[in-house]
């Protein structure tokens, strides 16, 4: 806007200055013309009043018509009329550079307009591009998304399925537990009952036939009468972890097992004959894991043996004398919870006796 201001304004001065430049010439003009009229009244010597009719002397070398005012300002309008013209040919030319540098700088302001344009259709591509690339990463996340949702289903189900097999088998081993002691209980009782039926046995066939072997027939095992036997050791050689809940610590390898009264596969001692036991128990604990080991009578805790999650591996043992009934069970528990564990290899670093003190009759 304002470079057209400044055009027009050029084009004004210019118009202004040619105005101004014609008047002067006509002004002229009509001076030359005043002047000629007088020169022509004068010489001709006419009567009368002075007309505009222009009288060509009849000798164009006459030195009264070259030493006339006219031809000096003749001469002086030709001499303006030609700076007026150079002027106004500078001015024009002037303004057509002007119009030339016009159209260049709009050609330039074109070519930047077009230039920047097309530099923000690259960026606007570059941003849909970017824009498109985020949508396929938003599409592939989902789909991993959604991916990830069914494998978690499908794992929530297998481990709902783990819980309740799990349920069942801790069932049926509770089940087969409870059938290893009735069998062991009845095994027991047939043993004794046996062992009463050959005693008597005995003393019938020796009271008829009066035959007895030497020292005397042994007395029944009901009766009592010798002192009865019962003592265990066991060993475990693998590691063992903790789970909910707490479970009985199982022996694989026994050294001695008196009366049978010990039962390896869970760790269990059955009382046969009751009366006063003594029990001792040696635990190594798991790097980095709780050991908290317990004595249990008929389900409660009479002893403990405990250990920190140390980085060492820590042996203990424990010790404890107990006045047991017939068929009372005694085990070793192992607390609940993963961060629970005890340690043992084929060294036997995992052991568990007892035995009878002296036994109570009555």
């Amino acid at each position: 806007m304002l470079a057209v201001c400044k055009v027009v304004v050029l084009f004004s001065n210019i118009l202004l200055l040619v105005g101004q430049n014609s008047a002067r010439a006509q002004n002229r003009v009509d001076v030359l013309r005043g002047q000629q009229c007088t020169q022509v009244c004068n010489t001709q010597a006419q009567s009368g009043a002075c007309s505009y009719t222009f009288v060509v002397p009849k000798n164009e070398r006459d030195s009264s018509c070259q030493s006339s005012p006219s031809a000096q300002i003749l001469t002086e309008m030709k001499r303006d009329v030609k700076k007026t013209s150079d002027k106004t040919n500078r001015l024009r030319h002037q303004f057509s550079r002007y119009r030339e540098d016009r159209q260049l700088w709009s050609a330039n302001m074109h070519k930047d307009m077009v230039n920047a344009t097309a530099m923000m259709e690259i960026r606007s591509l570059e941003q849909d591009v970017k824009v498109k690339n985020l949508e396929i990463q938003l599409l592939n996340q989902t789909l991993e998304l959604e991916r990830l949702k069914g494998k978690n289903r499908e794992l929530e189900e297998v481990v709902v399925m783990s819980e309740f097999e799990l349920i069942q088998l801790r069932g049926v081993r509770q089940t087969v537990d409870h059938l290893n002691e009735v069998v062991t209980t009845l095994q027991t009782r047939l043993n004794e009952v046996s062992q009463l039926l050959t005693g008597q046995l005995q003393e019938m066939l020796g009271g008829q036939l009066g035959i007895r072997p030497p020292g005397g027939f042994p007395p029944p095992p009901g009766a009592f009468s010798a002192q009865p036997q019962s003592a265990f050791s066991a060993a475990r050689q693998t590691k063992m972890y903790g789970s909910i809940p707490p479970q009985r610590i199982g022996f694989d390898k026994i050294f001695v097992n008196e009366g049978g009264d010990f039962h390896s596969g869970n760790g269990t001692f059955v009382t046969r004959v009751p009366g006063v036991y003594f029990f001792t128990f040696t635990i190594q604990s798991y790097d980095g894991k709780f050991a908290n080991i317990a004595l249990v009578q008929n389900g409660k805790e009479q002893v403990t043996l405990y250990t920190e999650d140390d980085d060492r591996n820590i042996m203990q043992s424990q010790s404890i004398m107990l006045h047991l009934a017939t068929n009372d069970k005694v085990w070793l528990q192992l607390d609940g919870g993963t961060h629970h564990a005890i340690l043992s290899f084929h060294d036997n670093r995992i052991t568990f006796s007892g035995y009878l003190v002296y036994a109570k009759l009555s």
